[in-house]
């Protein structure tokens, strides 16, 4: 409770404070009595300190000594009995005590013994704890119901500004308005958040409550500030409470610190919804990409959330902070504050993308897989310009690594119309990702091959390139599946090695008769001559799209014998 609380009491109706009037806004957490002239190395924050002056009668500047340690250790005040052995006080004291605002109380008067005093002022501060719990406990109660009706962060605020008749604010970690009162619907009241907004802007990070002052003479109606930090299992911002003078209760700065409570709570239900939710599109996009989802059927009933249609056609964009010139495969294992420190470093660059690209006014989906940040970017094709979407990126990562100092490198895939082929058009963004950064560059924008022959090849309809393959290699369906591996992958890296036997038997590690025997034995099931340049081109063509085939079959009795050994 405060000093002048206490000193409300009628155990102190007698009492006389004859010094330091401005300190009585000071909190007495307990009450001593000094006996002994070492008593300074007993105290504790928060303690009035009840005595005779016995032993400062001959040596009266043991009294400024005391005074000025119990300031710096921040008691509440000094309780004098001055009359018990005529006391006197030097002037020197009273002065400083003016000074340094710390109050000295007259008690000669009160006709209770210091025991007594101490016994009742112990009494009195207890049963004020106790109803300043019950409330709190009262306040917290009526919050948390509003947070169970559903209410929101908003309606807090608003309840918050009616139990405090004071303008409230709430500003996130950027110092940023995320919620305010009604009274800052005022264009006068713009000034007060700018003003808090530089203070803060000028401090470090404040971890516990605290109270400012602002020295604007324009702001003197709402110059003294209520500040209470709000956290999760980060620090969210600070819960604002602004007023003409500091608080003459403890009731006030109570109902704020239950108020930022239930807000830290209500933040974390969001971002453990939010998080759960981000889990879930995580996971749909990885089995995507991995090829763990075998029908387009599935991937657009589980992707319809997402905005997954059957006619479209997507972009895939691979991100990454530039902190490292290469990729990494997974995250580093460390300590489990450094791993905390890291997912929150990552979260707030996920914002601060999702942020700046949505200012770009392109409909896309964002997602994370492993260390990189995916963007599934829905294109409308008449109006789509690849060179006009480069140039925006480029503005957005100039702006982004401005306004919030994040550096990003961007991988960009090839469009695809199968969703099956999602996962070709990101693993392509990928592979650009990292071209530049064998490159050793930074903050780049990196586009794969956009108009090779497996673009084309995306432009075809699955069904089509699905019914070209199984008639090219319908030949080999007489053969034993071990065969038809043997055959066929002897046949893919012969014309990879541009139908070179002696470099066909080195990669394949068998004799060079080997390999011939292997190919007249596919020359006889398919009646052609391998050499044959129509040939040879249906049989290269049907190797290239083999790739984009298996995207689409996570069922190995789907996939054509003899790719699984490849």
């Amino acid at each position: 409770m405060l000093l002048e609380q206490l000193l409300s009491n009628a155990i102190f109706a007698k009492s006389q404070i004859i010094a330091g009037h401005s300190g009585l806004s000071r909190t007495v957490q307990t009450v001593n009595i000094m006996d002994a002239p070492d008593i300074i190395h007993f105290l504790r924050p928060g303690e009035l300190l009840l005595t005779n002056g016995y032993f400062m009668k001959e040596n009266p500047g043991a009294l400024l000594e005391l005074m000025t340690k119990m300031d710096q250790l921040k008691c509440s005040g000094l309780a004098v009995k001055t009359r018990r052995f005529a006391l006197d006080i030097p002037q020197e004291v009273m002065d400083e005590a003016n000074r340094i605002h710390f109050p000295i109380i007259e008690i000669s008067s009160v006709e209770h013994s210091l025991g007594e005093i101490l016994q009742r002022s112990t009494s009195v501060i207890l049963d004020n704890r106790n109803d300043e719990l019950q409330y709190s406990l009262t306040i917290h109660k009526q919050f948390s119901a509003m947070i169970m009706k559903g209410n929101g962060i908003p309606e807090i605020i608003t309840a918050l500004t009616q139990l405090l008749s004071s303008p409230i604010l709430l500003l996130s970690s950027k110092l940023q308005v995320t919620a305010h009162s009604h009274h800052f619907m005022q264009p006068s009241m713009q000034s007060l958040i700018s003003a808090a907004e530089s203070v803060l802007r000028g401090i470090p990070a404040i971890q516990a409550p605290a109270q400012l002052c602002l020295l604007d003479e324009a702001l003197r109606k709402y110059r003294h500030i209520e500040l209470y930090p709000i956290f999760t299992y980060r620090h969210e911002g600070y819960l604002i409470a602004f007023q003409p003078k500091q608080a003459a209760s403890n009731q006030y700065g109570l109902t704020l610190e239950q108020a930022s409570n239930v807000i830290g709570m209500e933040m974390t239900k969001r971002q453990a919804v939010k998080e759960r939710s981000r889990r879930y599109k995580n996971e749909f996009f990885s089995d995507l990409i991995d090829g763990f989802i075998g029908s387009e059927h599935e991937a657009l009933h589980r992707g319809k959330k997402y905005g997954l249609k059957p006619q479209g056609t997507w972009l895939l964009l691979a991100a990454r902070k530039d902190e490292q010139t290469g990729l990494r495969g997974g995250m580093t294992k460390n300590a489990a504050s450094a791993d905390e420190r890291l997912i929150s470093e990552r979260d707030v660059q996920y914002e601060l993308i999702k942020r700046h690209f949505l200012q770009l006014g392109a409909d896309f989906v964002m997602f994370t897989k492993n260390d990189l940040f995916g963007m599934l970017l829905f294109i409308q094709e008449p109006k789509w310009e690849e060179s006009a979407f480069l140039k925006q990126l480029a503005a957005m990562s100039d702006q982004l690594h401005e306004q919030s100092q994040l550096s990003i490198s961007l991988g960009i895939g090839n469009p695809v119309t199968n969703v099956l082929d999602i996962g070709l058009s990101y693993n392509e963004a990928v592979k650009a990702l990292q071209i530049g950064y064998q490159m050793k560059k930074t903050r780049f924008i990196q586009s794969y091959q956009s108009k090779d022959i497996s673009y084309l090849f995306r432009m075809i309809p699955y069904d089509e390139l699905k019914q070209f393959y199984e008639e090219t290699f319908q030949c080999f369906s007489g053969a034993d599946e071990n065969e038809q591996k043997e055959l066929m992958r002897t046949l893919n890296i012969y014309y990879d090695t541009q139908c070179q036997l002696v470099e066909t038997s080195r990669q394949l590690f068998v004799h060079r008769n080997t390999v011939i025997y292997r190919l007249d034995k596919c020359e006889k099931l398919m009646c052609i001559k391998l050499k044959d340049p129509v040939a040879s081109l249906r049989f290269r063509i049907a190797f290239a799209i083999e790739p984009l085939l298996r995207v689409g079959k996570s069922d190995s009795s789907h996939r054509e014998p003899g790719f699984l050994g490849r």
